[in-house]
């Protein structure tokens, strides 16, 4: 037999002790307050007693979570569902509710004042709600905060009975007080929106005995007297708007006289001098509301010319008149042409159809009243205009110029209205010739006229080929290409026309050093063409002209010689210069060869010696 340890032998011993003197009932509470850690907390109760002890606590183990949500059924179906305070608890519930600590111990610790109502509790506690959020006992009555609902009339009373429903959302908030939700009740949601002046009545005007389901308002009568005792039907809204409840517009298309164009914009009161129901104004005739400005000239009424859509501009035949109107006359108002010609009268007859009548002549007769020859209604700008004569005269560059360009003032400013351009131009007087408009860039070096080299057709009246074969110097050779500035340079200084700047064209040099620098350096004349021409100034073979005088010295080894063997250069040719040849040389042997005997035979070499 296995021996047990002496504090457990104890143990039952004492509780053998126990039930033998005072019963099993008071010896199982006597051993259940020796073994337990403490009391439990009141809600708990009923577990009190070692005989209850497994029933939250496994055998060698600690209170499980399982046993714990056993009887917590709703936390354990919060706690699957992720929601409210248990919504990521990982651990036993022993970690946060100790129990054994008295009947009266906290077995939810947390503090109330912080707790957060809308993540945890997903009901948000605002506006008036707010101010009940640190006392959790005001709405929560039982000892359970799980079974408060959030419907509102879980906590308030319902004043309407049930009429207006459960949802009392859609009429009160927490922002304010619930008696006065009437003041931000938004009106749009229901059947009658407010607008206009019914935005400003009480409710109560409406409302009666706060009635706020089954008011009538299916027509103005519901609400308001009717005035005008049925005799205008139940259409209110054809004269009346919310806006205001006094007559602001009236559909007078239902009456004798339609309001179009200008008259639907009048004033009732215009018109109504008295209230409508008492005077009917006549509206047979313009004349019986509109004074006549024409004094009685038409016979016929108003609306024969007049449109109610203007009253400023007719609607008038004019091509029944002497004068049509077309293109830019078409577009005119009457008083345009028309002037006053009495106060507050227009006259309309009797009219001249001449362009000056109406129009300044701002050639100011110069070419004559037959406006119509260059101008036309459709423009009173001359787009073009065709020269009769000259005709080349108006070719090439001169063809795009305009009118002003070549016709400038010749006339005296005259006064012209404002709104009239003061052209003052003589179009008569204009002079062709060409210095009347160019400036003689020659300075009068040539007395000849314009044309004689220039044309109108190239550009800048460029000159395309001058005759330079009747000139005093004919062009020839390489002289043939070259532009016209190769010589004729722009100077500054003396000219016909007086001092000034202009390109030379008269007493330019025709001799060869006038334009080319001389190579020889003076040991020649210059009568170049005497050993150069014009179409290659290069001298491809030179022949001597005193070769026949000089018969024997250009024999031999003289006649192959080349022309750099015997004339040297010059001295004094500076550095870098092409060196220049020196022409007129003596003809003595000495001159090029040495005298090997050094005088001593004389100066005579051809004597002996022969090239």
């Amino acid at each position: 037999m296995t021996a047990w340890p002496p504090a457990r032998l104890g143990a039952v011993l004492l509780m053998a002790a126990v039930v033998h003197l005072g019963g099993a009932a008071v010896a199982q509470a006597q051993l259940g307050a020796l073994v337990s850690p403490g009391r439990l907390h009141k809600t708990h109760a009923s577990l009190e007693g070692v005989t209850n002890c497994l029933q939250c606590h496994s055998q060698g183990q600690q209170v499980a979570a399982a046993k714990c949500l056993t009887c917590h059924q709703p936390i354990a179906t919060r706690i699957a569902a992720k929601k409210g305070v248990h919504r990521a608890v990982t651990t036993d519930c022993v970690t946060c509710h100790v129990e054994h600590a008295g009947a009266d111990a906290e077995l939810r610790p947390f503090d109330q004042q912080a707790f957060d109502h809308g993540r945890d509790a997903a009901y948000p506690l605002t506006g008036l709600h707010a101010k009940v959020a640190a006392n959790c006992a005001a709405c929560h009555k039982t000892r359970s905060f799980l079974t408060a609902q959030t419907g509102c009339a879980s906590c308030h009373s319902d004043p309407h009975k049930g009429s207006l429903g459960a949802q009392c959302s859609a009429c009160h908030s927490t922002a304010v007080a619930f008696a006065a939700a009437t003041k931000g009740f938004d009106h749009s949601k229901a059947k009658f929106p407010l607008a206009g002046a019914h935005g400003k009545v009480g409710c109560e005007s409406c409302h009666k005995n706060k009635q706020y389901k089954g008011v009538a308002f299916a027509s103005c009568n519901s609400c308001h007297a009717d005035p005008h005792k049925s005799k205008l039907g139940t259409g209110c809204a054809s004269c009346h708007t919310e806006t205001a409840w006094r007559t602001t517009k009236v559909d007078h298309a239902r009456t004798a006289f339609p309001l179009r164009g200008k008259h639907a914009s009048v004033e009732c009161a215009k018109c109504h001098v008295k209230p409508a129901a008492v005077v009917k104004p006549r509206s047979d005739t313009c004349a019986a509301c509109h004074t006549d400005p024409h004094r009685a000239i038409f016979k016929q009424d108003c609306g024969s010319c007049h449109t109610e859509s203007s009253f400023r501009k007719g609607t008038f035949d004019h091509g029944a008149t002497k004068f049509a109107l077309a293109d830019k006359h078409a577009g005119l108002a009457c008083v345009a042409c028309h002037k006053t010609a009495r106060p507050a009268a227009n006259d309309f007859r009797g009219l001249k159809t001449s362009c000056d009548s109406c129009h300044t002549d701002v050639h100011r007769g110069e070419l004559g009243l037959s406006c119509e020859k260059c101008h036309s209604a459709r423009t009173f700008a001359v787009p073009t205009f065709s020269h009769a004569n000259p005709r080349p005269f108006f070719a090439g560059q001169h063809a795009k110029l305009t009118c002003a360009e070549c016709h400038v003032s010749t006339m005296q400013p005259a006064r012209t209205a404002a709104s009239v351009p003061a052209l003052r131009v003589g179009y008569a007087t204009t002079p062709t010739a060409c210095v009347s408009c160019h400036k003689d860039v020659h300075l009068g070096q040539l007395k000849a006229t314009c044309e004689t080299c220039h044309t109108v057709e190239p550009p800048k009246f460029a000159v395309a080929a001058f005759p330079h074969a009747g000139t005093r110097f004919p062009l020839t050779g390489k002289h043939v290409p070259l532009a016209c500035e190769k010589c004729h340079k722009v100077e500054t200084g003396a000219f016909p026309a007086g001092p000034g700047t202009a390109r030379r064209l008269t007493g330019v040099g025709t001799t060869c050093v006038s334009c080319h620098e001389d190579i020889h350096r003076g040991q020649l004349d210059q009568a170049c063409q005497s050993c150069h021409s014009s179409d290659t100034f290069a001298l491809p073979r030179y022949t001597h002209k005193n070769a026949r005088g000089l018969r024997e010295f250009f024999t031999g080894r003289h006649a192959t010689e080349t022309c750099a063997n015997c004339h040297k250069p010059l001295p004094g040719t500076a550095a870098g210069a092409k060196p220049v040849s020196a022409y007129k040389v003596p003809t003595t042997c000495t001159t090029c060869h040495t005298d090997v005997h050094r005088g001593a035979l004389g100066a005579a070499c051809e004597t002996c010696h022969k090239p």
